[in-house]
């Protein structure tokens, strides 16, 4: 390699060409890139089947449709789980395969398989719906359409009819959904007294109505030499027209439609509301249009293209109507990405500063000046072929290169300048101080990319996350090599000269940094005579480092991100009207806007939906608020002591249990809550004595909060039951009765209307007066099979009320409920899931376990920690014994592997971090980065030893010779660090992130620095006191071949 390095000092212009086509390139691909917050393919692949029936119960929903379709797919092809929910009127599986699975393929094979038994279901059930989860598990954006001078009702109908296909049309759009619409539609509410003094029951007038709306060919005229197509319409135009319907005529007189009840334009569902508050416009009507990226499509370009397509639509905009974001996931990955970028700017000036107080010369910092932008340029490159997208981890992996690049390119600079100080002219400098550092640059190079190779193979969430920082950090270690080979040896040999006169900093640096000298001198003379006091304190570092491991806090990500929102989860008694649930929600939103009205508050909008997203779609007990925040430079305060500030006037509101929280997930989960245990049993019943026990005991649990479980018999139910032989006396059938009842309670739509292009579902119903009380189902009739005559139902139908469950869940196709809980202090998600664990094993004992949300994001990631350490570990040592061509000099170098760890683990606990999957990839970074000193100094005492010295004089001058670089290195990669720390002084977007990388990497570093200067000549002597030289081989070899 020393002859590549004499290739680029002779052939200065080729190290130039190679070096401008790097960056040339590696900009060209840095804007061809994509911008995302996370990597992609982060989300398993995951089919969602949602079937509709309206009315239908749980338990009827259970064994009627999930149950039927859970065994339709259950032998599809690398199914990982299926999560199957069944409530009222709505059934919904989610299907999570294997990332091995194509996303398109399993879809495919799940629609044919349902194909297959969709005959089997109830006719009333609309078919099942299957789509692709992945093509956007959450909502990228939300935009307000709002007025005060149009109705919800005209809002949500423009909206479906003009806007919806509008947006789904713009590049990178996945799906596109309507959040708080009021869709039209036309009501039929009709009167059961009328009904029955007219002698009609309700399938009659449903049969008319359906039988009077038909489009059939009526054939062909044929007319002088003209054939005229016949088309027999539907009957109904607009709502006058079905007003005027006739039903019946009685002595002569027609019955209308209009006769019988209250015909009128109203919502399809009459339960959902959306309101947006901005401190401009409150109380406005508003309807919310959510945007889902499309599979792996970047959030940026997407904000971009929806932003711009906003403008061309308000441009056609009806009066009285303002289109505008209320939502955009792209602002906070913007902000986080530009803070990363920041970061990086900043820690190479400060590097290059570094630089130049060490070697005093300003023509010295040129050449990481260059070699630094050049690498990290070329991993732009790299990114590209690999297929790789500009991300936070992706963006962490490069300001972590920034200490790496460093170091290669600070060795090689001052092993060249420390010859010009010793007299040799810059030309011979550069091929003999070149020289002196290949073999240091080069197994450091190769040792990290062992240590970061282990981190390819791993699967999971851990797998995804790790592998595009491992391919990040190896590409620009890769580049980094390359141009500390080729052009920092090039451009010493034109820009290092000896510098006769220097500023004042810099000789009082000088003098300071040549007092520090004699000082480690001094202290190393007298702890090299100390191995046993050394001996000792390597096993305490060991053991404390293990202890510090085992109590410092565990979390899947950041502690408390600010994401620029924070969330309200409310909820009533389970028995709450929608009315009831939305007058407690409006209180809950009525304490919050005097804070957005203050101007001194850092509130932009309140967004409120009833009910609430996710499981709680359907739940109308539930609700959420959306409290948007200004952006991070304009406020002081952080998202989670704001929410400090408002959480009193939130969880005070009486009949409502409200909390606010800040989001935080790597992956999209339906559960709002951080501990997510699903039990499974055989039936409902033992799951439910199990749950009551495990419960009692958690509740003893000062760390955890709202402990509460998706399995209740507390939704009250009434029960019909039908005196079956009276019925059959009386000529009723069982389905008639259901029938009527459901038409008249659940509603129905039994046909269209056609109006301007546009259809209108007609929907039958009894008005809501006749649908409060159990009484009212005394005035429905119902005709008769044998004598013709309207009977009452109060007749054959007799009223049972109960506790019943709102939901029935089922996890792996048996009967499962699931636990959830806050946790409260200093509480870990770590420590209460082990907590749960050893509850359900002693309450429960053969009871299933499995996991959810960030629970099984942290199960998965924390499982694999340790064999991801052990890996690079091993690896690291295996390359080192290759490349030192020796066993016991790696282990001396492994040492400070401890000592780094003990760092970073301090400084963890320091700054209130936690071990978590940023400070878990610092951890491992460390690895690397840490050994590289040590490496240096066992790599010049091997070379002294060949040169004869003693191994007691080669380690101790090697220490001294390698001190400015390790002490230049390191202090360059802690400078490095101090952008992710300081930078997190105030609010900040992704301010947790990086506050777990940089302080994991700067303790690691602090610590391990320091006492690697002592640990590693200790350990050499007494380690390596008999070993052989490294070119025993070669000597052996040249004497018998010399024979």
């Amino acid at each position: 390699m020393h002859n590549f390095c004499l290739l680029n000092i002779k052939r200065p212009v080729l190290s130039a060409v190679f070096s401008m086509l790097i960056v040339i390139f590696g900009l060209y691909t840095f804007f061809e890139l994509s911008t995302r917050e996370l990597p992609k393919n982060l989300q398993p692949p995951e089919v969602v089947i949602s079937t509709q029936y309206t009315g239908a119960s749980p338990s009827i929903i259970a064994s009627e449709i999930s149950e039927p379709i859970e065994l339709a797919i259950g032998g599809a092809e690398g199914i990982k789980s299926i999560d199957t929910l069944s409530e009222i009127g709505r059934s919904t599986i989610k299907i999570e395969f294997f990332t091995s699975i194509k996303i398109d393929d399993a879809a495919n094979d799940i629609r044919e398989r349902i194909a297959r038994i969709i005959d089997n279901l109830p006719d009333d059930s609309k078919a099942p719906e299957v789509r692709k989860a992945s093509a956007g598990f959450s909502t990228s954006m939300w935009l307000s359409v709002s007025s005060s001078s149009w109705s919800s009702l005209d809002i949500g109908d423009y909206v479906k009819r003009n806007l919806v296909d509008a947006f789904s049309s713009v590049s990178g759009t996945g799906r596109v959904i309507v959040g708080g619409i009021n869709e039209k539609a036309v009501r039929a509410y009709l009167n059961p007294v009328k009904l029955s003094a007219n002698d009609l029951d309700i399938r009659e007038v449903e049969n008319s109505i359906r039988k009077n709306n038909i489009a059939v060919p009526a054939g062909t005229l044929e007319a002088n030499n003209v054939d005229l197509t016949l088309d027999l319409g539907k009957t109904y135009t607009d709502i006058n027209s079905i007003k005027k319907l006739p039903i019946k005529k009685i002595k002569g007189k027609i019955i209308t439609l209009g006769d019988l009840g209250e015909i009128k334009y109203g919502p399809v569902s009459e339960k959902t509301l959306f309101k947006a508050q901005s401190p401009d416009a409150l109380n406005e009507n508003t309807v919310g249009i959510g945007i889902y990226a499309r599979t792996n499509e970047s959030t940026v370009t997407l904000s971009k293209n929806i932003r711009n397509k906003i403008e061309e639509v308000n441009k056609t905009l009806p009066d009285g109507l303002k289109l505008s974001v209320s939502f955009d996931r792209a602002t906070y990955i913007k902000e986080a990405i530009q803070m990363c970028y920041q970061s990086i700017i900043l820690a190479l000036a400060l590097v290059v500063a570094i630089i130049y107080l060490f070697l005093g010369n300003i023509r010295a910092t040129i050449v990481p000046a260059v070699t630094l932008p050049v690498s990290l340029i070329g991993a732009c490159l790299g990114l590209w072929i690999f297929g790789l997208t500009v991300n936070v981890f992706t963006l962490l992996a490069i300001i972590l290169s920034v200490a790496i690049v460093t170091d290669d390119s600070v060795v090689m600079t001052e092993s060249i300048y420390h010859r010009v100080e010793n007299g040799d002219s810059p030309l011979v400098a550069a091929a003999t101080g070149s020289k002196n550092v290949i073999f240091a640059i080069l197994s450091t190079s190769i040792i990290l990319l062992a240590t970061f190779a282990p981190l390819l193979f791993i699967e999971g969430i851990s797998g995804t996350l790790f592998r595009e920082m491992a391919i990040t950090l190896s590409i620009t270690i890769v580049i980094s090599t390359f141009t500390a080979l080729s052009i920092a040896p090039m451009l010493g040999s034109k820009l290092l000269n000896r510098k006769k006169t220097r500023s004042k900093l810099i000789l009082k640096f000088e003098r300071l940094f040549d007092s520090f000298g004699e000082f480690y001198y001094e202290t190393l003379k007298y702890w090299i005579r100390k191995p046993k006091t050394i001996i000792w304190f390597m096993i305490f570092v060991v053991f404390f480092a293990s202890f510090l491991f085992k109590i410092t806090p565990k979390t899947l990500l950041e502690r408390n991100p600010d994401r620029g929102v924070y969330l309200v989860f409310g909820k009533t008694d389970e028995s709450s009207s929608f009315e009831y649930t939305v007058d407690k929600a409006e209180k809950v939103e009525k304490r919050l806007l005097p804070l957005l009205q203050d101007d001194n508050e850092p509130y932009q909008k309140l967004i409120m939906r009833v009910p609430g997203f996710g499981r709680s779609s359907q739940s109308y007990n539930s609700f959420i608020i959306i409290a948007l925040l200004d952006n991070w430079k304009d406020r002081k305060d952080s998202a989670q002591k704001i929410v400090r500030k408002a959480i009193g006037k939130i969880v005070t509101v009486p009949g409502t249990m409200a909390f606010p929280l800040t989001p935080n997930s790597v992956r999209v989960s339906n559960y709002q809550k951080p501990v997510v245990v699903t039990m499974t049993g055989p039936s409902y019943e033992s799951l439910y004595k199990w749950q009551n026990s495990v419960i009692s005991k958690l509740r003893k649990n000062r760390g955890l909060a709202d402990i509460t479980s998706d399995y209740s018999k507390n939704k009250p139910e009434v029960q019909l039951v039908i005196d079956e032989n009276k019925a059959k006396d009386l000529g009723l059938s069982i389905q008639a009765i259901g029938r009527s009842i459901e038409t008249l309670f659940s509603g129905k739509t039994v046909t269209t209307l056609n109006e301007s292009g546009k259809e209108y579902p007609i929907i039958l119903q009894a008005d809501l007066r006749d649908r409060r009380k159990t009484e009212s189902l005394s005035k429905i009739f119902v005709r008769s099979d044998t004598t013709g005559k309207l009977i009452s139902l109060a007749n054959v139908v007799s009223f049972e009320e109960r506790g019943s469950p709102k939901l029935l869940t089922r996890y792996q196709r048996s009967k499962s409920v699931t636990l959830t809980a806050r946790l409260v202090g200093g509480y870990t998600l770590n420590e209460a899931l082990n907590f749960i664990e050893k509850t359900i094993d002693e309450e429960a004992p053969t009871a299933g376990i499995f996991f959810k949300g960030k629970s099984l994001d942290l199960k998965e990631a924390s499982s694999e920690l340790i064999i991801i350490f052990a890996l690079a570990l091993i690896s690291a040592y295996l390359v080192m014994a290759g490349t030192f061509n020796a066993w016991r000099q790696p282990f001396v170098v492994m040492l400070t592997v401890p000592l780094a760890a003990l760092g970073g683990l301090i400084f963890i606990l320091l700054f209130n971090s936690t071990i978590n999957i940023f400070s878990q990839i610092a951890l491992v970074v460390l690895i690397g980065i840490a050994t590289k000193n040590s490496i240096l100094i066992v790599d010049w005492a091997n070379q002294l030893r060949l040169k004869g010295k003693s191994i007691e004089n080669a380690i101790v001058e090697s220490c001294l010779r390698r001190f400015r670089p390790i002490m230049m290195t390191s202090l360059s990669t802690l400078i490095a660090m101090i952008p992710l720390i300081i930078g997190n002084i105030g609010p900040g977007a992704g301010e947790g992130i990086r506050l777990a990388v940089g302080c994991t990497i700067f303790g690691g570093m602090l610590i391990s620095t320091f006492l690697t200067l002592f640990t590693t000549p200790v350990f050499y002597l007494l380690l390596c006191k008999n070993s052989k030289r490294v070119d025993e081989v070669d000597i052996q070899l040249d004497k018998e071949l010399s024979k």
